[in-house]
């Protein structure tokens, strides 16, 4: 993760919660595009160009319906699907940043970004432990698999499809488990590592603003801001 370029973590905290906000506020999906291209130069500028396409197409693909839900009445259970997919496109754009922060930050930077940001403990602990608990879970979910493979239960690709019902069922109950079991383990950890000390923490991470960092933290702040004055306009 120290390999990878990529730019301070006060920058992207900072710009998560503003497209978050932003990306609700926006009624027209269609100008979303302008943050999904905004996401797609950072993930370039990392080199994760090819993890960015699955976020990309996954968007298209909720625009399309969007756009094919318009063209009938307006019945409930249209409406229904239509806000569903609304919903979805916005939660796809922020899991799209998310995303980025959990491949980009390690757990050190994030912890010395936010003291560095006068970030209450009370908001900064629990972040830092839910930023290593989703790459765990992601982690046991895919030993998951496997071991339904092992075993016979998953026999073919399609079988999410064919029997959704049983699917969840097998995957859900175990992967609960498990996940009380990480969070303790996590919440443990944090303790040993002081993380709810009042004292002064002393870090060897080095966190300082360049000139990249800086000019797209401003490009990031411009195509908010040119989202919002279009759909101001129209």
């Amino acid at each position: 993760m120290s390999d990878r370029k990529t730019i301070d973590p006060r920058i992207k905290l900072t710009l998560l919660p503003i497209v978050g906000f932003t990306s609700f506020f926006i009624s027209d999906t269609i100008l979303l595009f302008v943050l999904i291209v905004f996401a797609f130069f950072l993930y370039v500028y990392s080199g994760m160009w090819k993890r960015s396409l699955r976020f990309i197409l996954f968007f298209v693909l909720l625009y399309c319906i969007e756009l094919g839900l318009g063209k009938f009445p307006e019945a409930s259970i249209v409406f229904a699907i239509y806000m569903f997919i609304y919903f979805a496109s916005r939660m796809t754009l922020i899991a799209m940043f998310g995303g980025y922060i959990t491949k980009t930050t390690s757990v050190s930077e994030m912890l010395e970004a936010l003291n560095r940001m006068k970030v209450p403990r009370s908001i900064g602990i629990p972040f830092s432990v839910l930023l290593r608990f989703v790459p765990t879970i992601k982690i046991e979910l895919k030993a998951l698999k496997e071991n339904m493979k092992i075993r016979g239960i998953v026999t073919s690709r399609f079988f999410p499809l064919l029997h959704p019902i049983k699917y969840i069922e097998y995957t859900l109950v175990p992967l609960l488990m498990r996940m009380i079991k990480i969070s303790d383990e996590l919440s443990a950890s944090a303790l040993i590592r002081g993380l709810d000390s009042d004292a002064k923490r002393v870090t060897s991470t080095e966190l300082r603003f360049r000139w990249a960092d800086l000019m797209i933290g401003l490009l990031g702040a411009l195509m908010i801001a040119l989202v919002i004055v279009i759909q101001k306009i129209y």
